[in-house]
C-alpha cells in the first residue's frame, strides 16, 4: 500500500483526467484524499485538488477546502465564494469547511436582507464551533437584529464547550438586559457539568431576571449540588425567584426542602409564590408535603386551594384521595372541577378500595349544581373505568346540559368494556338524540352513518404509494376521539404524538400498539422563555427511524399535535419525505395536503427534517410553492 508521502508525490503527475479516475468517483478514494490532502505542503496543489473535487461534488469539495494546511484555507475558501449559486446552498458550503478562514463571508451574510439567510450564517457559524466562532457569536449577542442575537445565543449553547460558557458568563455581566437574558437562556443547553458552576453563580446575579432564569435551568437539571442553592433563592426578595425556585426544587423532589415550601404557601407578597409551592409539595409527595398540602386547602385564595387539589391529585394515597373529595364541595366552582380532574387523575390501578372511594366520591360529585363540575366529573370517570364509573356515567346520560351527556357517552366509549357496551346499547334508546347518536358511533356493531366523529372528512388520505401508510393528521382532541372511536380505533398502528414539554400525553393514547411522543414547542426561533422548547435535529431523526421501521410493518399512522396544523403537519411531511425518497418532495406536500388541507407546517421542523434528509432545501422549497388546492399540487408533482 502506498504511504501518504508517495502519493503526495504523484500529484502533480496525475492528470485531470487521472486524478478524477483515482480520487473522485470512488468512496475509498475520496477517503484517500482526505487522509493526505492535509500533508500537502505546495499550496498550488491543495488548490488544484480543491477545485477539482468542486467541479465533481461541491459539498465534497467544501469539506476538502477546511482540510488543507491553514494557511492555504484563504485560497480554498475563496473558491467557494466564488461559486455562482444561492446565498442558501453557498452558507451550507462555507460550514462544511470548519474553518475558521469562512467565519468573514458568513458574518457578511448577517446582513442580508432575507431573514432566512441571516438565520443560516448564524448557525453556520455555530457549526464551525472553533473558539474564532465563540468570540463571533458572543459579539452577535449584541446584534440589534433580535433574530441574530436569538440564534447566536442558541448556536453557543449548541457548540456546548468551556470556550462557549467562558463567553456566556461573561455576557452575563454585559450592560444590556436583553444580552443578560440570552446568556443565561443559552447556559441552559450546555451540558451540566460545564454550565451548573456558572447557573450557581448566576443565582447570586444582581439582576434577578437573571436569578429566576438561573432557578429554572438548575431545576431542569436536577443535580445534588443545585438543591442548596435553590433553597437559600426560596428567601431571595423578588417574588419571582422565590416562585421559580420552588418550582425547580419540585422538579428535583428533595425532601429538605418540604418544610421550606409549607411556609410559601402562605407567602405574603405573591400568590404565584404559593401556587408554585402547592405544586411542588405534590410533585414531592412526602407525608410532610401533603400535611403541608392539607393545610392549603383551607387558604383564602381559590387559586390556592385549587392548586393544592391538583397537587394532592398527583399523590396516590387515601389521605391524599379523601382531602381532594372534601374540595368537591368547595365554594369555588373551579376548585370543584379541579377536585373531579385530580381524582381521575389519581393512579388507583390495583387499589380496588381507593378505586371505590374515589368513585363513590364522584358519584356525589354528580348532583353538583354547575355544569362545569359535572363535565369534569363525566371525563374523570372514564378513567377510572370501572363498573361502579360506569354506573355514574349511566346517570350523567339524562344531564340536562348536552355538553356533559355527551362526554358522559364518550367516556363509556373510551372505557369500552362490556358493561360499557351494553351502557352504549341501551343509551339508544335513550330520550335525547345527541345521546343516541353518539353512542351509536362508539358501538363496534352499529352503524355510524347517523353521526360521525368531528373531524374533516378529507382528513385521510389513503395514497396507492407502496411505502406510504394510510395517514390521519388531527389536534390532539380529535386524535383522542378518534382512537376511542372503536371501528376506526381498531385500523391504527402507529401513532406519532407532539405535545409541550411538561404536558402528559391523554391517557388513550396508549391504545395504539406503535408511538413516539415528542415534547418541543411549535416554535420556529429560539425564544427567550426557558420553559419553551425549540426543536432539535435529534427530534426529527427520530422521526424519521420510527418512518423507517413502520415501513416494514404497514398499517395506518395517525400524527397529532395540540391543533393539528403546525407540528403535526411537519412530522407528517418528514414521514413522507423519508419513505418516498429523494426527488419526491413535492408528493410529499401533496400527500400532507391532502391529508390536512389547512396545514401551516412548523418551518423549523422542516428545514431540520430538510437536514437529516439531504435535501438541499428541496423539502423546506415546496412549501414556498404551496398550490391552492390539493388537487393542484397532486397534478403538479
Amino acid at each position: 500500500m502506498n504511504s501518504a508521502a508517495t502519493l503526495i508525490q504523484q500529484l502533480p503527475e496525475l492528470s485531470d483526467a487521472q486524478f478524477n479516475e483515482k480520487y473522485l468517483k470512488q468512496k475509498q478514494g475520496m477517503h484517500t484524499l482526505a487522509t493526505i490532502l492535509p500533508q500537502v505542503e505546495q499550496q498550488s496543489l491543495a488548490l488544484r485538488a480543491v477545485k477539482l473535487a468542486l467541479k465533481v461534488n461541491l459539498k465534497l469539495g467544501s469539506k476538502l477546502a477546511g482540510t488543507v494546511k491553514p494557511e492555504f484555507q484563504t485560497a480554498t475558501i475563496k473558491l467557494i465564494g466564488k461559486i455562482p449559486t444561492s446565498p442558501q446552498l453557498k452558507i451550507q458550503l462555507l460550514a462544511l469547511t470548519s474553518s475558521d478562514r469562512a467565519i468573514p463571508m458568513l458574518v457578511t451574510a448577517l446582513n442580508h436582507k432575507e431573514s432566512a439567510v441571516r438565520r443560516m450564517a448564524i448557525r453556520a457559524i455555530g457549526k464551525i464551533g472553533s473558539q474564532a466562532a465563540v468570540r463571533e457569536l458572543a459579539r452577535s449577542l449584541e446584534s440589534e437584529d433580535s433574530q441574530v442575537q436569538a440564534w447566536a445565543a442558541w448556536a453557543l449553547g449548541e457548540i456546548d464547550s468551556k470556550p462557549a460558557a467562558g463567553a456566556l458568563v461573561k455576557a452575563l455581566h454585559h450592560k444590556a438586559s436583553g444580552v443578560r437574558v440570552w446568556a443565561v437562556w443559552a447556559l441552559g443547553k450546555i451540558h451540566p457539568k460545564i454550565a451548573v458552576p456558572a447557573l450557581l453563580k448566576a443565582l447570586k446575579h444582581p439582576d434577578s431576571e437573571v436569578r429566576w432564569r438561573a432557578a429554572v435551568h438548575c431545576g431542569k437539571i436536577g443535580a445534588p449540588e443545585v438543591v442548596p442553592w435553590l433553597m437559600n433563592a426560596l428567601k431571595d426578595s423578588n417574588h419571582i425567584v422565590r416562585a421559580r425556585a420552588a418550582a425547580a426544587l419540585g422538579k428535583i423532589g428533595d425532601c429538605e426542602a418540604v418544610p421550606r415550601l409549607v411556609e410559601l404557601l402562605y407567602d405574603p407578597d405573591s400568590y404565584a409564590v404559593s401556587l408554585r409551592a402547592a405544586e411542588a409539595l405534590g410533585q414531592i409527595g412526602t407525608e410532610t408535603a401533603v400535611a403541608g398540602l392539607l393545610e392549603a386547602l383551607n387558604h383564602e385564595d381559590s387559586d390556592v386551594r385549587g392548586s393544592a387539589v391538583s397537587a394532592l391529585g398527583e399523590i396516590s394515597s387515601e389521605v391524599a384521595a379523601v382531602a381532594v373529595m372534601r374540595a368537591l364541595s368547595d365554594r369555588d366552582i373551579f376548585v370543584r372541577g379541579r377536585a373531579a380532574v385530580a381524582l381521575g387523575n389519581l393512579n388507583t390501578a390495583g387499589d380496588t378500595n381507593l378505586q371505590k372511594m374515589v368513585t363513590a366520591g364522584l358519584a356525589l360529585a354528580i348532583g353538583d349544581s354547575e355544569s362545569y363540575v359535572r363535565w369534569r366529573v363525566a371525563a374523570a370517570l372514564g378513567q377510572i373505568g370501572t363498573e361502579e364509573a360506569v354506573a355514574g356515567l349511566v346517570r350523567l346520560l339524562g344531564d340536562e346540559t348536552s355538553g356533559v351527556r355527551q362526554n358522559a357517552v364518550k367516556s363509556l366509549g373510551q372505557i369500552g368494556s362490556p358493561a360499557a357496551v351494553l351502557a352504549l346499547e341501551a343509551a339508544l334508546n335513550r330520550e335525547f338524540a345527541d345521546v343516541r347518536a353518539l353512542a351509536a358511533q362508539y358501538l363496534p356493531d352499529v352503524s355510524t352513518s347517523a353521526e360521525t366523529v368531528d373531524l374533516d372528512p378529507s382528513a385521510s388520505a389513503d395514497f396507492s404509494g407502496e411505502k406510504l401508510p394510510k395517514i390521519l393528521i388531527a389536534a390532539e382532541a380529535e386524535a383522542s376521539e378518534y382512537i376511542v372511536d372503536r371501528p376506526a380505533g381498531r385500523q391504527l398502528k402507529y401513532l406519532i404524538s407532539i405535545g409541550s414539554p411538561g404536558v402528559r400525553e391523554p391517557r388513550n393514547f396508549h391504545k395504539v400498539p406503535n408511538r413516539l411522543r415528542l415534547e418541543f414547542n411549535d416554535l420556529d426561533t429560539p425564544v427567550d422563555d426557558p420553559d419553551r422548547v425549540l426543536a432539535k435535529l435529534e427530534d426529527i431523526i427520530k422521526i424519521i427511524d420510527f418512518a423507517l421501521k413502520m415501513s416494514a410493518h404497514p398499517g395506518n399512522l395517525l400524527v397529532c399535535c395540540q391543533s393539528g396544523i403546525s407540528r403535526s403537519t411537519a412530522t407528517a411531511l418528514t414521514v413522507c419525505a423519508a419513505l418516498l425518497g429523494r426527488g419526491k418532495e413535492q408528493e410529499a406536500w401533496a400527500v400532507v395536503l391532502a391529508a390536512r388541507p389547512q396545514a401551516k407546517p412548523n418551518r423549523w421542523m422542516v428545514q431540520l427534517a430538510d437536514e437529516a434528509l439531504g435535501r438541499d432545501g428541496k423539502l423546506a422549497l415546496v412549501l414556498e410553492l404551496t398550490p391552492a388546492t390539493p388537487e393542484l399540487a397532486i397534478a403538479n408533482s
